[in-house]
């Protein structure tokens, strides 16, 4: 056989060898690197449930602790319960918005009408058992053309539908819409049979009193401030509940004249977007406190700050929640959309038939945004329940990771600012 044709059946077969070991190296490479990558995302997915795992057990132990010192001290005037005692289940909301944006995902370009129902289905069960859910309609309910400053009566109607049932309209932008606009945003209210306080237009009472379960509870309303306010004049400003300890006096007069036995005041104060109770939410809170108030229910800044429970001079509790947020809104701030429903129960003594305080808690809720396009686009759910399906699922269900870890900060700020 020729001396080349040996040679190149020798090259071909160190070739096929190369060949093979080239081969079986890119095998093996290929195999350790998709072995590497399992291994790899097995101890993502470990360590993520792990992580889902510490948290739900924070969070359950969260809502196990953030009323606990409050309790304890609600129960040392709390002694003497008896079988003969009343229960009352008061809740409250925060600041009523509807923005631009809402008002596109609510409206039905076929039938050319709005329909705010869904942004409130997944939270309207947390208030519907409780005797009076407060809260204050920043939106003006009339006529016009629809927008950040006026929304139409079906917004409202949904509202009410969720459960709310008192309103307060005295606030910054009572007057956003001049004197009419706020006389006819408590006319469309009251036909939808919300109780309304917070104006003084045509001699209204600045106070409200409702009966519920042989008690007489009175709402006070007030705002410190109002937008433009140095461009308003005194009668317009005369139309409103501003804030001012004259007022308040005669208020609580008033309220004990009419044996009111439990006072309550929803107020607009504090600075937007802070979390931090400003010295002169402290000053008027003094001041609410020394002359008898026995329930204070903050707004405006539109993120929650602290609580507190003092006592009186009597010794009785006042409950103090300076901030509960927004209950429904679009504003940008991720701290706005974390938000709360406010429970507060009082108690009516068979024995003494004085009304007590007897417990507080809530429900933490957020303003989900599910995107451009998608329908809903917004709605309000409960944070703790969506957070922990998630948990227990390890997968996005009907929210994202994004969405979850969200939840996660907005729970973990709450109980940081509630504890303080």
């Amino acid at each position: 056989m020729p001396r080349n044709r040996r040679n190149t059946r020798r090259i071909k077969s160190i070739k096929d060898v190369l060949n093979m070991k080239t081969f079986l190296t890119i095998v093996f490479i290929l195999l350790t690197i998709i072995i590497v990558c399992i291994g790899i995302n097995e101890y993502k997915r470990y360590a993520d449930k792990k992580l889902l795992a510490d948290q739900k057990t924070e969070l359950e132990k969260q809502s196990e602790e953030i009323f606990s010192a409050m309790s304890s001290n609600i129960s040392q005037t709390n002694q003497n319960i008896s079988e003969s005692d009343s229960i009352i289940k008061m809740s409250a909301v925060g600041d009523i918005l509807c923005s631009n944006q809402m008002l596109e995902d609510a409206y039905n370009e076929s039938t050319k009408t709005y329909d705010f129902t869904q942004m409130f289905s997944n939270v309207s069960g947390f208030i519907n058992d409780a005797d009076i859910v407060m809260g204050t309609m920043e939106t003006g309910i009339l006529e016009g053309e629809y927008n950040d400053k006026i929304a139409p009566i079906e917004f409202a109607r949904a509202v009410k539908n969720s459960g709310v049932n008192l309103v307060t309209i005295s606030h910054n932008h009572s007057l956003d819409n001049g004197v009419n606009g706020l006389k006819e945003t408590r006319e469309n209210l009251e036909e939808l049979d919300f109780d309304v306080v917070g104006d003084k237009i045509e001699n209204a009472n600045a106070v409200c009193i409702k009966e519920v379960k042989n008690t007489k509870i009175a709402f006070l309303t007030y705002t410190c401030f109002m937008d433009n306010q140095s461009a308003k004049s005194e009668e317009e400003l005369n139309c409103v509940n501003m804030y001012s300890e004259e007022q308040v006096k005669s208020d609580i007069e008033y309220a004990k004249e009419n044996e009111a036995e439990y006072i309550c005041v929803m107020i607009h104060w504090g600075d937007a977007i802070s979390s931090t109770v400003s010295d002169e939410q402290r000053n008027i809170a003094d001041f609410l406190v020394e002359n008898g108030v026995n329930l204070i229910i903050g707004a405006h800044p539109s993120v929650v700050q602290p609580m507190e429970v003092r006592q009186n001079s009597d010794g009785d509790n006042v409950f103090i929640a300076y901030s509960i947020g927004t209950y429904i809104s679009t504003l940008s701030a991720e701290e706005a959309r974390t938000e709360l429903v406010l429970n507060i129960e009082l108690r009516k003594s068979g024995k003494d038939g004085k009304v007590y305080l007897n417990k507080v808690d809530y429900t933490p809720i957020y303003m989900l945004d599910n995107g451009e396009g998608a329908k809903p686009r917004f709605e309000l759910i409960d944070m703790k329940k969506t957070a922990t399906g998630y948990m227990a699922s390890g997968s996005a269900q009907s929210i994202s990771r994004e969405t979850y870890d969200k939840l996660v900060e907005g729970l973990n700020r709450l109980n940081d600012t509630l504890s303080l």
